[in-house]
């Protein structure tokens, strides 16, 4: 009866852990706290070469690119690596190649969990460079504000090169805030991330782009310092957009059609005196490099925008929106709008998910509103609008919240940019519901930075209009907003967006003490009309 029993939990145990798994924990370099205490993410390592399926004894070969991302790894802190010996690929049957990517990412991501992994490192060698391809996912990645980069694809060169490994860290501390929680806990791995954005960085601005090591390291550091806006820091998104320049210039020549020059006229030649041939002056003919938005612009066939070149450029296309909102001016806001345009319409036409599409246009609406504000042009500020409402019919609230409730902040920022450029009051009987089902439908513990956005933006209109008004209920309202936003942001880590906060309640807090003083003032010198009609 006991071995019964005994087979009864070795078949169940293989039902759970799977055949192709193996869960042996390895735990990361660190002090001996860190190793008692549970880490902060546990990350799997797939195989990246298929295994011999007629090895004898089932013996695997070795796998000396995921041993190399795992010792590149191990001296991560607050994280823990597992190891995953299972090969996977994308179908390269499927009709759509994003989907398929996708699908796979999935896969991928379900067959982590099964051994309690938060995120996997999986990919294949690429024979033809000598170096491989390598993929992150995570729940953070599948969420539907990340769903245009799944696909986003790591190209190393060299496997034994430096600048690898710090790619890799790069990735794993983007997926350290993914999981942090809390101020502190937050603004740690925020501080870890940043240490290895910098030593990149200075290196970018010296017109480095990392030829020897690979793509790979351009996309990791451009996907980190895209990470880092979510948080309120856009100091790296310049640096970002120059290094990922060349690949997107690529990408999109690749894709566009080649534009013919037109046929030169031959010079004449004039006989001299002699009967001798003069020869023509000779002119320096200067060529004009094609902007990155004409190169979008010459794109008429979108199906040549395969899953790699369309992640790759939605993250090119949001760190321009980034640099917009922030004023940085790093990029012109007619190239954002272009590229959003276009994978609009590239995820229209290979029947794309409803999700991809709406993301898309709700990051060209993103692109249309900031470019609109910059220049004061309400009619596109506008545009803009319409185009979120197009989003929000196309989004299921329940299903992608945090979509929903960036498309909602959107709509309503947008109608209170308009009233601004228009010089007309801001219609909060419009504005201030939008803000609130915002609020309602987003999570503050998921999603903090989101939420404290949306309330300092409410906050902002209830203090304008009460100001305007007098209403001390609207500034109340506000105070009581810019307080709430002010935490959310410390628990997002955004120390800049909770120094504005405090700002906006300071000046609430002022506000209303002024016209508490105003008030008492007229009513004790008898300033005050309705009192000396009631007394008389």
């Amino acid at each position: 009866m006991a071995g019964f029993w005994s087979m009864v939990g070795l078949v169940i145990k293989s039902l759970i852990t799977g055949n192709d798994t193996s869960g042996e924990l390895v735990e990361t370099a660190g002090d001996d706290t860190a190793s008692v205490a549970e880490p902060l993410c546990l990350y799997a390592i797939a195989r990246f070469n298929r295994p011999d399926a007629n090895a004898q004894g089932g013996v695997r070969p070795p796998d000396p690119l995921s041993d190399m991302i795992a010792r590149s790894l191990a001296d991560m802190p607050e994280s823990s690596q597992i190891r995953l010996d299972q090969y996977f690929a994308p179908n390269s049957d499927a009709v759509d190649a994003f989907q398929a990517m996708r699908e796979a990412q999935l896969n991928v991501l379900n067959m982590g969990r099964r051994v309690d992994a938060d995120a996997v490192f999986w990919g294949q060698e690429n024979h033809n460079t000598g170096g491989f391809d390598l993929h992150l996912v995570s729940d953070a990645l599948t969420s539907s504000l990340y769903d245009l980069m799944l696909p986003l694809t790591h190209s190393f060169r060299q496997t034994d090169h430096p600048d690898v490994a710090q790619a890799l860290r790069i990735l794993l501390a983007a997926q350290l805030i993914f999981k942090s929680r809390g101020g502190e806990q937050r603004l740690l791995q925020i501080s870890r991330l940043t240490t290895h954005l910098e030593e990149f960085q200075e290196r970018i601005n010296r017109g480095e782009h990392f030829e020897m090591a690979g793509q790979g390291v351009a996309t990791a550091y451009a996907f980190g310092a895209f990470v880092l806006t979510e948080t309120g820091d856009r100091t790296y998104c310049a640096s970002a957009l120059r290094v990922l320049e060349p690949h997107i210039r690529k990408t999109l020549g690749a894709a566009g059609e080649t534009v013919s020059e037109p046929a030169k006229p031959k010079a004449r030649t004039s006989s001299g005196l002699l009967g001798e041939s003069s020869r023509p002056q000779q002119k320096e003919e200067v060529v004009r490099e094609l902007r990155t938005e004409d190169l979008v612009a010459q794109i008429s066939d979108f199906s040549k925008i395969d899953a790699r070149s369309a992640a790759l450029l939605a993250l090119y296309a949001g760190l321009v929106n980034w640099s917009l909102i922030a004023s940085l001016k790093a990029r012109s806001g007619a190239l954002a709008i272009g590229i959003w345009k276009m994978l609009e319409r590239r995820f229209e036409l290979s029947m794309g998910s409803p999700v991809d599409r709406a993301l898309a246009i709700c990051k060209l609406a993103e692109a249309m509103v900031a470019t609109g504000k910059d220049a004061e042009d309400a009619k596109l500020v506008e545009q803009g609008a319409s185009q979120y409402r197009r989003a929000l019919g196309m989004i299921n609230s329940r299903a992608h919240a945090p979509l929903y409730a960036i498309t909602a902040y959107g709509l309503a920022e947008s109608i209170v940019s308009a009233a601004i450029i228009n010089d007309v009051s801001i219609p909060d009987a419009q504005v201030v519901p939008v803000f609130q089902a915002a609020l309602k439908i987003c999570g503050r513990r998921d999603d903090p930075y989101i939420w404290g956005r949306t309330m300092f933006a409410l906050a902002t209109v209830y203090l304008t209009n009460g100001t305007q008004d007098q209403d001390v209920t609207m500034l109340s309202n506000a105070r009581m907003g810019f307080s709430q936003s002010y935490e959310a942001f410390v628990d997002a880590g955004a120390k800049g967006a909770a120094r504005a906060a405090s700002g906006g309640y300071t000046r609430a807090e002022n506000i209303i003490s002024q016209m508490g003083h105003r008030k008492a003032v007229m009513e004790a010198t008898g300033g005050d009309g309705s009192a000396k009609a009631a007394a008389s």
